[in-house]
């Protein structure tokens, strides 16, 4: 995937109430303009500024869009990941095995994105619906396992999620630091928030233009 191809079907496609919600969250922390003024930001010049990002994060990092893609699943799935409701053991003398509790399932879905070759913008709306309602999940069950969730999008708080995000714990035992460091606006963790606000944006934004029909 392109990275201007993921900001053409995500930033470009807001409507003007999510546009200026992303604006809002992106501009001062991790986007800033010199001589443009903050309500003189316009969807096409804020698009421009992040392929700007983008395009300098890969010289920085020496890793490519499809690698930053890669790496923001991994994180999703690191702090969400572990903290599903496994599947149920068979019973000793028993071989049929219970459904998976709901969160399970969904949650394998996601992760059906993994195996994709050509991962699309779609693809990763998708996997990211998924994960966010299940992290909301997290969040309201302070953090422990989760069977079940809501797939709705009302359940989704960019905010809030965030701000979570910022705390996550290193998954690393005995290791007592932030699981992401966003101190330097050009890593692959500020990256991974900056895609995962344009995209809790976007999912949001979809639900009110009724391109979600499914709960």
């Amino acid at each position: 995937m392109k990275y201007n191809d993921f900001i053409r079907t995500t930033v470009l496609s807001l409507d003007e109430a999510n546009y200026e919600l992303l604006k809002k969250d992106l501009i001062g922390e991790y986007i800033s303009f010199s001589v443009i003024e903050d309500e003189d930001v316009t969807k096409e010049i804020l698009a421009e500024k992040l392929c700007d990002y983008f395009e300098k994060l890969e010289l920085k990092t020496g890793k490519d869009f499809d690698k930053q893609v890669e790496i923001y699943i991994k994180d999703l799935d690191l702090i969400v990941g572990r903290r599903i409701a496994k599947s149920p053991q068979p019973k000793k003398n028993d071989q049929t095995q219970g459904s998976d509790p709901r969160s399970r399932k969904y949650y394998n879905k996601a992760l059906e994105t993994k195996n994709y070759r050509n991962i699309t913008a779609r693809n990763l709306i998708d996997y990211s619906r998924i994960m966010f309602c299940l992290y909301a999940a997290v969040i309201k069950n302070r953090y422990k396992e989760i069977q079940d969730f809501d797939f709705s999008v009302t359940c989704l708080d960019p905010g809030r999620i965030i701000a979570s995000m910022k705390t996550e714990p290193e998954t690393i035992v005995m290791v007592k630091k932030k699981r992401f460091d966003i101190k330097n606006l050009y890593c692959s963790d500020t990256c991974t928030f900056i895609m995962s606000m344009i995209l809790l944006h976007k999912i949001i934004n979809d639900k009110v233009q009724g391109e979600y029909y499914y709960e």
